[in-house]
């Protein structure tokens, strides 16, 4: 068993998504569900920073879906040069693992001068600024990781994104059951996780220069597995909206550019399908990410999961990647050189 510290906090991400479903309390946040549908909250601002920032872009797009006028802007922006979106009316939602990071702290203190209708945060720590600040909290119930954010950040996109389904509608048990089956799905996967880091070297190779492009709530994994090539590898990775990477981008296909093309909900697969072909035919190392390959386009293996569940199962094969990447340059995957768990400078 290998036993870098990284990699065994990817491989305990089922157990510690399980934990956090099976103590998910829906009860605490009845007042804003009333409230919402009572139209007492002019907007509704989803704010956060790096992985936990991008975990709440799917909670986001369902907010929107249902009609809701939702805001989803990184904390910085939003202390620095957006804090007039929040009004004495909004209601706020934060998410950060650790709930002590420097943006957090910022935005905390702007809004004991403009406090909003209401505020929830989600995070892992209950003693943390943030917890204490909030009028309602939704715990991460996960270990803490030293290194690169794992479970924290799963749980994080399971959590919010169950919580905003309650915010939109009243009945989650299928919700419930996609969120089981990706936990299923993930540890059936990371059962054979060596054999999917050969996988990937025969696949990836060496790449010289890597983008990941999605679309809707895929944008958490692209965004995220940028992030986090980058922080576990010291690889440089770009995140890209699928459509956006035509507007430029796309001039950098060829043989030396290698692209993960998530295919996402039904609703865009077909978009994204159509530019890996395209990026196939220009000579470009592509690659689909999906649950359910189709028939020879090139794939890396995931773990199956769909519905609100599909969010999870797609960053997983790139934390592995990050791993290989991080090999490749003999370095030790996941360990921090310039940076620590938690930002305190902004």
């Amino acid at each position: 068993m290998d036993e870098n510290t990284y990699l065994q906090d990817i491989l305990s991400q089922p157990a510690a998504l399980r934990t956090a479903l099976d103590r998910f309390d829906l009860e605490p946040l009845q007042p804003y569900i009333r409230a919402l549908r009572n139209g007492e909250y002019d907007r509704l601002i989803l704010t956060g920073m790096g992985a936990s920032g991008y975990a709440a872009y799917p909670a986001w797009l369902q907010l929107l879906e249902a009609g809701f006028p939702a805001f989803w802007v990184d904390c910085a922006e939003l202390s620095h040069y957006a804090r007039r979106l929040i009004t004495r009316h909004s209601l706020v939602w934060l998410i950060s693992q650790s709930g002590r990071s420097a943006e957090i702290v910022r935005l905390l203190d702007l809004m004991q001068a403009t406090p909003p209708a209401a505020f929830i945060a989600t995070t892992n720590d209950l003693a943390s600024p943030l917890a204490q600040a909030a009028s309602l909290t939704l715990q991460l119930e996960a270990v803490l990781e030293e290194t690169v954010s794992t479970r924290t950040y799963l749980n994080s996109l399971a959590l919010s994104q169950l919580a905003a389904r309650a915010l939109c509608s009243g009945d989650l048990d299928l919700d419930y059951d996609d969120l089981r089956k990706a936990a299923d799905g993930i540890a059936s996967y990371l059962a054979n996780w060596d054999e999917h880091l050969l996988t990937l070297e025969g696949l990836i190779g060496k790449p010289q220069h890597l983008v990941l492009v999605g679309r809707g709530p895929s944008m958490a994994a692209v965004l995220t597995g940028a992030l986090i090539i980058g922080e576990a590898a010291k690889f440089p990775a770009l995140g890209l909206n699928a459509a956006q990477f035509r507007h430029g981008p796309l001039e950098m296909a060829g043989s030396q550019l290698t692209v993960l093309v998530f295919g996402g909900p039904d609703e865009t697969a077909a978009l994204n399908r159509h530019l890996l072909h395209e990026l196939l035919g220009f000579g470009t190392a592509a690659f689909w990410l999906s649950p359910f390959p189709e028939g020879d386009i090139p794939a890396l293996p995931m773990p199956r999961a769909s519905g609100i569940g599909l969010p999870l199962a797609e960053i997983v094969p790139i934390q592995l990647l990050s791993v290989y990447l991080a090999r490749q340059k003999g370095l030790v995957p996941g360990k921090f050189l310039y940076s620590g768990k938690v930002t305190l400078t902004e």
